[in-house]
């Protein structure tokens, strides 16, 4: 399977059937962004109304494009879907996007329609994605048909996902992004008719670039199958899942968007905890969570320093970390020495050095060099650090931190003072696996996590 799902995440070459030269239409705005986004493989067209559509050839049929076909894209009403996808089969495609909505979430007309698509495919090797999806998300490739109207970058990183819910697909693209998370490949699976959940999982599992799993789930195909996945995913890499429809007016909502059946949230939430996999309670929560997992460092315990340049973010700060079970340790005289040498003449008098360590206010000229030579300082008696500051962020501060972690080897988190005029700077920050989030509360439960997990693989409970 993984080498079958490497020509869906990679294709050569790719169809769109439904092509339209109305970029408003399904079709037409898929095309589109495969073209603004520099899809690297060939490209065509399906329509047999249109001889040319944005400067590409167009066919009449998927039997008609010549050579072989590795990815189509369906973007026609349900009722074409049956015959079309039978015909990638001749052609043998090997995967068919369904994008197309009106199957079972719609109810046992649309179930039969479902059936009726995925016993066609049956009878030959072609795989079905979908329906009611929105398709994937490869950016080393250019490809894109989940957010193809964005003005995304093709930068790939090391974070893959898999969501039953476009909306929850593009949030994630989108807000993660903003933060500074980039993304190996991902899927909307839709109904998850053919391909599901544990077959993408079982992929990105052994997906040399892919160093953290995330998943918007809201039914579970093979149940004993996915949990006993996601127990040995857990040991080499985090799995981050959302679980929507945990309420019984949410499992109705489920049935209707996707035609899922959500489940019984306590027996779910009970294997949660014995498989390892981070949970998160809501889509802000889930790039929070993965924001953190991309650090490289894992907590080593629940010592934390904390470093302020404003008393209110270190009473804030405290409070959350008692409430969450982390300690913030009292440092040595020693090390108190070793910050007062620091911060002599430098920073008021008043300053507080033993941790949470206040230094009130540092001056613009000399406030990345203050920061880093006093974490570096901190990090030596706790298991991770903290920074609510004002300091300036860009490339060479989160560089000489990342620095300062490496040679540690435990984890910086970062809460800018003014965190709606650092956006930028922010994903600057994540990008360096130094994780950075807009207030206190948000960075150390995400923290808290981490050390879960981390325990989780130490004791494997």
């Amino acid at each position: 399977m993984a080498q079958e799902l490497h020509r869906l995440f990679y294709p050569s070459s790719l169809a769109v059937i439904g092509a339209s030269k109305n970029d408003m239409k399904g079709g037409g705005y898929i095309l589109k962004g495969l073209i603004s986004g520099g899809f690297k493989g060939k490209l065509y067209p399906v329509n047999p109304r249109e001889p040319e559509l944005m400067g590409l050839k167009c066919y009449p049929s998927v039997l008609d494009v010549p050579g072989e076909i590795d990815v189509v894209i369906l973007a026609v009403p349900a009722d074409l879907v049956p015959r079309l996808v039978a015909e990638c089969c001749q052609k043998n495609v090997g995967f068919v996007v369904v994008h197309s909505v009106g199957f079972s979430e719609l109810g046992a007309a649309g179930k039969a329609l479902e059936n009726k698509i995925l016993q066609v495919s049956k009878q030959y090797r072609t795989r079905i994605v979908g329906p009611n999806c929105m398709g994937l998300y490869s950016p080393a490739i250019g490809l894109n048909t989940i957010v193809p109207k964005a003005n995304l970058d093709s930068e790939a990183g090391n974070i893959a996902f898999i969501s039953q819910s476009g909306w929850a697909a593009e949030n994630l693209i989108h807000v993660g992004y903003e933060r500074g998370l980039r993304f190996s490949q991902g899927v909307s699976i839709g109904n998850q008719c053919d391909l599901t959940a544990e077959d993408c999982l079982q992929y990105f599992a052994e997906d040399a670039n892919t160093k953290v799993i995330v998943a918007y789930i809201e039914g579970i195909k093979r149940g004993r199958e996915f949990f006993n996945l996601a127990k040995q995913i857990t040991m080499k890499k985090p799995l981050i899942v959302f679980k929507g429809g945990r309420t019984e007016s949410g499992a109705k909502a489920t049935a209707s968007h996707t035609g899922s059946l959500a489940g019984d949230i306590n027996v779910f939430n009970a294997l949660v905890r014995q498989s390892g996999i981070i949970s998160a309670q809501n889509l802000e929560e889930m790039v929070d969570l993965t924001v953190g997992f991309i650090c490289p460092l894992l907590p080593g315990g629940s010592r934390l320093g904390v470093l302020v340049e404003a008393g209110g973010g270190a009473v804030a700060s405290t409070d959350i970390s008692e409430e969450l079970g982390l300690s913030i340790p009292t440092l040595s005289l020693g090390m108190q020495k070793s910050l007062m040498k620091i911060l002599r003449d430098r920073l008021p008098a008043s300053s507080s050095r033993h941790n949470p360590v206040d230094l009130v206010w540092v001056p613009g000229d000399i406030s990345s060099e203050v920061y880093v030579q006093c974490s570096r300082i901190i990090l030596e008696e706790v298991d991770a650090l903290l920074i609510v500051g004002y300091v300036p962020l860009n490339d060479q501060f989160a560089a000489a931190l990342a620095e300062v972690r490496d040679e540690l080897k435990k984890p910086i988190f970062f809460i800018p003072g003014w965190h709606t005029l650092q956006r930028q700077g922010m994903s600057v920050m994540t990008r360096t696996g130094i994780p950075t989030f807009s207030i206190p509360e948000r960075g150390l439960r995400v923290l808290a996590a981490m050390i879960r997990y981390a325990n989780y693989l130490s004791t494997g409970k």
